[in-house]
Formats: structure tokens, sequence, C-alpha cells
């Protein structure tokens, strides 16, 4: 009888240790199962935050600012065969920029670059391209800006009368968010109709310089540009002056931190 007892005994011992082994296991692989689960829900977040902030890169765009077109080429000089002659206005897309092609055509300085332009891939002298898309023929200040406007820039356009009245001149102002002083040239040269003689070269000249129009008729004042620097060769200004007898106009360029600031100052008497 007594060794019955002690069997008993021993038996609920082993499934008592057994229980609790049981139980720990359990809670031990509850434990990690929370664990992993933890972790996978840390990751997902991330995961999606990754997939969100990856983005397929944008290619460069230019336009040709070449009121005759530009010629797109075989090679990276001028004497390259002519595939075609891209027109005023058109969008290319930037595939490359060669070494040692930089050159001075009628008085601007650039480099040949490798272009595309539907489905046609050459080189073209971007002396003559800019970032920005070109004034269309007659397209007013106020229309230009609102299609080189963003939804996240808005290019401001302001007009003032003069105080006798628009009989006797007005203001125009518009902010231009060019790149660079050659780019803000070009596009002011066709917005405002300045004459297509005055051909600055603002990348090798260091020195401040006034050009005349070649161009200027009879009975004119005054028909010129002039690009002003200051002591460390930086332009300050870029100011074209036009004047007759009873009516002038001027058209300046000046830089603010964030854009190019064009005024056109009309004059009548």
């Amino acid at each position: 009888m007594k060794t019955f007892i002690i069997a008993i005994a021993a038996s609920t011992m082993l499934l008592t240790s057994c229980s609790d082994s049981s139980k720990k296991e359990t809670s031990k692989n509850d434990s990690i199962t929370s664990e992993k689960q933890h972790e996978v829900t840390a990751e997902k977040p991330l995961l999606a935050q990754l997939d969100t902030a990856i983005e397929a890169p944008v290619a460069s765009v230019f336009y040709v600012n070449a009121t005759s077109g530009l010629s797109l080429r075989s090679g990276t000089n001028l004497r390259s065969k002519k595939i075609l002659t891209l027109p005023y206005g058109s969008q290319v897309k930037h595939l490359s920029s060669p070494k040692h092609t930089t050159m001075t055509v009628a008085g601007v300085t650039g480099d040949m670059i490798e272009v595309e332009y539907q489905g046609a891939k050459g080189f073209v002298f971007d002396g003559y391209l800019t970032r920005l898309a070109p004034p269309q023929d007659g397209e007013s200040v106020e229309g230009y800006a609102t299609r080189i406007s963003t939804k996240d820039h808005t290019v401001k356009v302001s007009k003032i009368k003069n105080p006798k009245g628009e009989a006797f001149g007005i203001t125009t102002r518009i902010e231009l968010p060019a790149s660079d002083w050659t780019e803000a040239y070009r596009i002011t040269k066709e917005l405002f109709d300045l004459p297509k003689s005055l051909q600055l070269d603002l990348v090798k000249k260091k020195e401040s310089e006034v050009v005349a129009n070649i161009d200027k008729r009879d009975k004119t004042f005054k028909d010129e540009i002039a690009v002003n620097r200051d002591t460390g060769s930086k332009i300050t200004s870029i100011v074209y002056t036009y004047q007759l007898r009873d009516y002038s106009r001027s058209v300046t360029i000046a830089k603010d931190k964030k854009s190019f600031i064009v005024k056109e100052i009309e004059v009548s008497k």
C-alpha cells in the first residue's frame, strides 16, 4: 500500500512538472511570436515610406530660343553633318555634356551638348537653349507669365499707369524665374522685343560695356544696351534704352534673391 501511494505521488509530480514546462514553452513561444509580430509591424511603415520616397529621375529639358531655329548635328562641332533644324520654342531632352566643346557663336559662348528631339538624337549649341520656355510670337507679358507659372510658383506681373494717364506711358514689371543672366536676357529680348542685333556675351566678357544697335534708325537719339558690372566683374544690371524726341523706353534686368526682375518703362510727352 505504501509503495502504491509513493507511485501515485511520483506520477503527480511528473505531470505537474510537464505541465509547468509546457506552460513555460508556450509562454516563451508566445513571447517570440509577439516580438516577431512587433518587428514586422515596425518594419511596414519604414518599407512603405521608402516605396513612396523613391521616384524615377526626371530628365533635364531645354527649349530652343533661336528665332530662326537651331541645328541638330551628328557631332560636337559646327562642321558635323546637320540632321535637322529644331524649331523655335521646341523642347529637347538633355542626354549628355561632352567635354572640351566650348565655343563662341555670333558673340554667344556655349557648349555642344547631346539632346533628343522627337526620337532624333544629336548635338546642339546650348548658347541658344533656355530652361524656361521662350515667349511665343505676339504673346503678351501677362499671357507668358501665366503659361510658365507652376503649381508651386506663380510668375508675378504688374502694370502701373503714368500719373498723367496711360497715354503718357506705363511701367510693366515681371519676375522671371531664370537660372542665370544669359537666360534672363534671352527671355527678356524676345518678350520685350529688343533689337535682334544686340548680341551679348555675358560669359566671356568681364567688364561693363555699352553696345549700340547697328540697325539704329534715323532721328533716334539713343538705341543701345548697357551691361553693368561691379569691381568683381559680377553683373549688377542690364539696361536697354531707346529714345526719340517725344518718347522714351527702357528695359532693365536686375536680380533679387529668388528671381530676375525685368522692368519696362515707357514715357510719352
